[in-house]
């Protein structure tokens, strides 16, 4: 009689674990070649859109010529809101700054009257006026005091740069191409392909990776994408800690974001997607730790927090604060859902959301530069080997 022959209850079972085994790795097989979904998340000015561009630079063929001609415009539209905003909020802050020079008055008054919205030529002398004010004292004073208005991240980067953009023949290097903003509106999408590894089958998986967006008035868009999400990017821009949310003034864009991810987590369309948390931004988090900000001034319970040695040096403040913010998305997973009553004061204006009970869920945490390349690639194999490992456990091939 062969090893599988005969009616006895072991060689049964034996037979039907290798009969479900082969129906798993069937199917396995057929949905490994459906597209992987991911989600982009998180509150506007977060990074999510340099993400996609990140993986156009690592999984794709980067960026056209005519896709640098297309960013020229959008870089120098980044320059004209810097210096406008700086220069229009200088008798704003309280105490006010004043410009340090007649010239700079020249120039300031030049820029003023052109308005918010982009000149109709950029010539050689707009480009002056921007380089005399960018040199000012008074508007570097401005820069440093940022945190009280509302001004976009890549100032400090494209206004250093101005005599590369001045340029005619400039030409948009990838780096510039990352720092360059623009509000998303609608939705992005991008498919990318990644190799497996061969211990795990080889071979090659496909992305689609979403990016939506992150202002309040968006976020209605959001729910149509949550069927079929595979992961969840959400991501946080940790150097927020200080600033004012631009739909909302009144309310600190950390605790926005940390609310926020509070509704995702516990929502019940997005149950079975993996939760990456980006908590991006690292650099310009330790650049304003480094110049002697501090985050207990907006979130007070800092006072109390002790890091845990095992996340580095306790005496670096530095480290010491990521830490505290990475542990503020940490508590909102262990947490229980709210009731009816709190459900209803507790949701995110143009964000419905419904909550399900705390499961074993696993949320990951990474420390990003999302304009950093290198850092960006390390993550992001993190992030599909996590993908990965997800899709073999759910077929109980590991």
């Amino acid at each position: 009689m062969g090893c599988f022959g005969g009616t006895d209850p072991e060689v049964q079972q034996q037979k039907r674990v290798s009969r479900e085994l082969e129906e798993k790795i069937k199917a396995w097989n057929k949905d490994y070649k459906k597209a992987v979904k991911i989600l982009l998340l998180g509150t506007g000015e977060s990074g999510k859109t340099t993400i996609i561009k990140q993986m156009k630079i690592l999984h794709i063929s980067g960026f056209s010529e005519s896709d640098r001609k297309d960013k020229v415009e959008e870089i120098r539209q980044n320059i004209h809101e810097s210096i406008y905003d700086l220069v229009t909020n200088m008798s704003l802050l309280k105490p006010p700054v004043n410009l340090n020079s007649d010239h700079s008055e020249i120039s300031a008054a030049y820029i003023r009257k052109l308005g918010p919205e982009e000149p109709t030529s950029y010539t050689q002398e707009y480009y002056d006026h921007v380089q005399t004010l960018w040199n000012d004292k008074g508007v570097k004073e401005c820069y440093r005091r940022s945190n009280e208005f509302q001004l976009i991240d890549s100032a400090k980067y494209f206004l250093d740069r101005i005599m590369e953009v001045r340029n005619p023949n400039y030409r948009p290097s990838d780096q510039d191409i990352l720092y360059s903003r623009k509000k998303t509106t609608g939705i992005q999408k991008i498919e990318f392909e990644m190799k497996v590894p061969r211990k795990y089958g080889g071979g090659s998986m496909e992305f689609w990776m979403f990016d939506v967006g992150g202002q309040r008035g968006e976020r209605r868009k959001w729910l149509p994408l949550f069927e079929g999400i595979n992961a969840i990017l959400f991501l946080v821009a940790s150097s927020d800690f200080d600033q004012t949310l631009r739909e909302d003034t009144s309310t600190n864009r950390l605790r926005e974001a940390v609310t926020l991810f509070s509704d995702v987590w516990h929502s019940r369309f997005l149950q079975e997607a993996g939760v990456i948390v980006f908590l991006n931004k690292q650099d310009v988090l330790q650049q304003k730790i480094e110049s002697g900000k501090s985050i207990v001034q907006y979130f007070p319970e800092y006072k109390k927090y002790e890091m845990d040695s095992r996340d580095g040096n306790i005496k670096d403040e530095y480290l010491k604060t990521r830490s505290f913010i990475r542990d503020l998305f940490h508590e909102m997973t262990k947490k229980k859902r709210k009731s009816a009553e709190d459900r209803k004061s507790s949701v995110l204006p143009g964000f419905t959301v419904q909550l399900a009970e705390n499961d074993n869920r696993q949320c990951y945490f990474h420390f990003t530069i999302a304009t950093d390349t290198g850092n960006i690639r390390t993550v992001f194999e993190d992030v599909h080997t996590m993908i990965l490992m997800s899709i073999l456990n759910e077929f109980g091939l590991q």
